[in-house]
């Protein structure tokens, strides 16, 4: 660290070769802060884009085993209607059988009809009369219960046929839901599929960006150690150190930096400070040609540094 007085370090930080390296400085500071923002934008695309395609992946798979379920229930449905056509074939034979015995008791029926009708026109006697009554109602007793029973095989039969309908419609329906389902399915896996090649593109760009940033502070680095050789000055984060030439306990410190909150006094950049040894910039005064003497404490002056400007709470100086 060179020591300088002060109008040396202030004519030095007018001078041009300090303004070049100072806009060199600030490009750098600009370079490294717009490649952390470009890294931290493409993390987060990626930690975005990476969920999105295992969302995506998940969604397909969930949609997937509901086409399997729809193609299961297509499945049980068709055994059901088969089963139900099974059913109604025997219920169809019992009624063609009953229909044929009921088309015998009616043709039955008619015939004891017409012998009554015969036996009135005859004048046949009251007990003859009566026989033939009794055997005509007991014919058409007989008709009636069996015409009775083929109706309800006959009403089993549609409901069998009826419920086999449905079950058909409902089928057809399952089958085309699994192959709709199934449509979805794939295009899902296609956009998760998607989504994981634009995961690795952004994981590449990140790796580049992440490169891009080292990079960066190398070169910001490097323009802040060059104030070294070019300046004698000692390089901090945020001052530029020189070496009071008079004064062993103070020195110089010129801001790189815009701070009004973490400092006792406003701090901008390129302004000169004078700092002592032992407090640092934990405690800034502005540059001043001469050293207080160590028995002279300008309690005034420090106060006003210490408790702060008007409306600002003390700071502490260490």
């Amino acid at each position: 660290m060179r020591a300088r007085r002060l109008d040396e370090v202030r004519e030095l930080v007018a001078s041009p070769d300090f303004q070049s390296w100072w806009q060199a400085l600030v490009a750098a500071r600009i370079a490294l802060a717009d490649a952390e923002a470009h890294r931290e934008e493409l993390l987060a695309q990626l930690t975005s884009m990476e969920f999105r395609a295992e969302l995506s992946q998940k969604h397909a798979i969930d949609t997937l085993y509901r086409a399997g379920e729809n193609e299961d229930s297509a499945a049980h449905l068709l055994a059901e209607a088969e089963t139900l056509e099974n059913r109604s074939f025997p219920g169809v034979a019992a009624f063609e059988e009953q229909r044929y015995r009921v088309s015998e008791l009616w043709y039955r029926l008619g015939a004891l009809e017409s012998q009554l009708e015969q036996a009135k026109e005859a004048r046949l006697p009251a007990p003859q009369l009566l026989t033939l009554e009794r055997q005509r109602q007991a014919a058409a007793d007989e008709y009636e219960r069996e015409t009775a029973r083929k109706n309800r095989l006959w009403d089993e039969v549609e409901r069998l046929w009826a419920r086999s309908a449905e079950v058909s419609l409902l089928r057809s329906e399952q089958q085309l839901q699994a192959r709709k389902v199934r449509r979805d399915a794939e295009a899902l896996f296609a956009q998760a599929e998607e989504r994981k090649k634009r995961a690795h593109a952004l994981k590449s760009e990140g790796e580049a960006a992440a490169t891009a940033v080292e990079a960066a502070k190398a070169k910001l680095e490097a323009t802040r150690q060059a104030a070294v050789e070019r300046f004698g000055a000692l390089v901090g984060t945020d001052f530029l150190f020189f070496r009071h030439p008079h004064d062993s306990r103070h020195a110089y410190a010129v801001a790189l930096v815009e701070d009004t909150e973490h400092y006792n006094v406003e701090v901008r950049p390129l302004a000169v400070f004078s700092v002592e040894h032992r407090r640092g910039v934990g405690f800034l005064e502005p540059a001043r040609t001469a050293s207080p003497a160590a028995d002279e404490s300008d309690r005034r002056f420090e106060t006003w540094f210490l408790q702060g400007r008007k409306g600002t709470p003390p700071r502490s100086p260490t």
